[in-house]
Formats: structure tokens, C-alpha cells, sequence
């Protein structure tokens, strides 16, 4: 595979439909607990905001079958960024840091390295409940 040539189609669809995403770190006390609710700004990324559907992964057994959501648990969707693997290494990403996206916090909870080529970057999201909004 030419990654050089996934790279370039995936920068063009970013130039094209792509936007910027402000990521943000709480800072931490002596305890390396967060300190306050206002992160300070670590980098801007450009990517593709996407959505994940969950799948039910269902096992028989002498028991019966059981039925088990793969994914987040309910029906709902996780929240995703599509990048550049390089984008994601510029500012150093980390497990919690946080972007905010139509007003929702979203938290970093992991980045998967696509195919292994350290092209292409896919950021998974979770939202950050505060008890004041309704999730649809």
C-alpha cells in the first residue's frame, strides 16, 4: 500500500470538509487529580467528526444465548475524529484532554493508529455529562 497516497487523499477531504478542533488539558494538583473545570489549550487539530455504530456480539452456551453490545453500552453512537496521525503527535494528545464541539465537552478516551501506517489517526470521544444537558 502507498501510504503516501492515502495520506494525500485523506488531506484532500480534509481541506475539503474538514474542521478545526480545539483541544484542551486540565491541569492537575499535587495529587495529579484535575484542577478546575477551564483546561489550558494544547493544540488545534484539523479533522472529520464521524460517528460509530455499535454491533451485538451474541454467544450460545448450554444456558442459552446471550446477547452483549460491543461498544458503549444502550444504543447509542460513539463520537469519533478522523486526522492525520502527524496532527495528533504535533500536540501531543492524551487520554482526558477534551475538545468542545456544538457546546458539548467531549474527553479523549483513546486514538487508534489506522492499519498501523502512522498516517491516519481516529480519535474516539466520549460526552461529558454535567447534569444540566439532555442527551439526544
Amino acid at each position: 500500500m502507498n501510504t503516501n497516497f492515502a495520506a494525500s487523499k485523506i488531506q484532500r477531504e480534509l481541506k475539503r470538509s474538514g474542521k478545526d478542533y480545539d483541544f484542551f488539558r486540565l491541569a492537575k494538583n499535587a495529587f495529579g487529580e484535575p484542577a478546575g473545570t477551564d483546561g489550558e489549550k494544547i493544540g488545534t487539530i484539523l479533522g472529520l467528526y464521524h460517528e460509530v455504530n455499535n454491533f451485538a456480539n451474541v454467544s450460545t452456551s448450554e444456558a442459552g444465548q446471550v446477547r452483549k453490545v460491543v461498544g458503549l453500552t444502550g444504543q447509542k453512537k460513539q463520537s469519533m475524529l478522523l486526522c492525520l496521525y502527524e496532527s495528533v503527535n504535533g500536540c501531543g494528545l492524551k487520554f482526558g484532554d477534551y475538545t468542545e464541539i456544538n457546546g458539548r465537552r467531549f474527553k479523549v478516551t483513546g486514538v487508534v493508529n489506522v492499519q498501523e501506517w502512522n498516517v491516519i489517526a481516529d480519535i474516539s470521544l466520549e460526552v461529558v455529562a454535567d447534569g444540566n444537558q439532555v442527551e439526544l
